[in-house]
């Protein structure tokens, strides 16, 4: 009974702490200052969480879909006229993204106060272990979703948040600063209704050589709700 109280008054404590009202929100989720640290794991087990679904697609830009695999594949953009990715001021350039192969398919969907990133890997793609933002366990994540921003007649790309394996739903308000948090996708920045935004999807890319694992989607032109 004494280490059942000892360990309620920790998680009192430590909850608080930590940002985050919700115990099971992402790393990224709970608050502008907090982006939990990665654990590099080079396991490839993926986890199982429920798939969300969603009736309202946009447009792909790219033509022809290239098939999931579990190593790096030796493809290649099929459509690279439609979002000029060289062109591209990463916010995140720790990794070459641009360069990696397309191995999996993205549609992007907006449902429920969501946007859903809905990709073709995301049950295949390896996974590794960030802790998460309350400290209290770590999370399996396998990639990154990316937003592409024309500001000032550049184009700027950021990560803004985690994925899980199926679990490929975000609230709208993760597309933020207060997620990518590098300028000028900082601070108050957040996607004006009616502009455009390009998205996609890469294997883990926020920490160098977590998973030894390259690829990602195509890119996908999105109008804002």
């Amino acid at each position: 009974m004494a280490i059942m109280l000892r360990l309620g008054v920790l998680l009192v404590v430590v909850l608080p702490l930590s940002g985050c009202s919700d115990m099971w929100c992402w790393p990224f989720e709970c608050s502008s200052s907090k982006s939990s640290s990665g654990v590099a794991d080079t396991r490839t087990t993926t986890t199982t969480t429920t798939s969300d679904t969603s009736t309202t697609t946009t447009s792909d830009t790219s033509t022809t879909t290239t098939s999931d695999t579990s190593t790096t594949a030796n493809t290649i953009d099929p459509n690279p006229s439609a979002f000029d990715l060289s062109k591209v001021h990463w916010l995140h350039p720790q990794v070459p993204v641009r360069n990696w192969p397309i191995t999996s398919t993205l549609s992007v969907a907006f449902t429920g106060g969501r946007l859903c990133l809905n990709f073709s890997g995301t049950s295949t793609w390896p996974t590794a272990e960030i802790l998460h933002t309350s400290g209290t366990h770590n999370v399996a994540v396998n990639a990154n979703p990316w937003v592409f921003v024309s500001h000032n007649g550049t184009w700027y790309g950021g990560i803004f948040e985690w994925l899980v394996p199926n679990g490929n739903c975000l609230p709208l308000h993760t597309v933020a600063g207060d997620h990518v948090k590098h300028a000028p996708l900082n601070g108050a920045w957040k996607p004006q209704s009616g502009e455009k935004l390009y998205f996609m999807v890469s294997s883990i890319a926020y920490i160098w050589n977590m998973n030894n694992y390259e690829g990602r989607t195509n890119v996908v032109e999105v109008i804002w709700p």
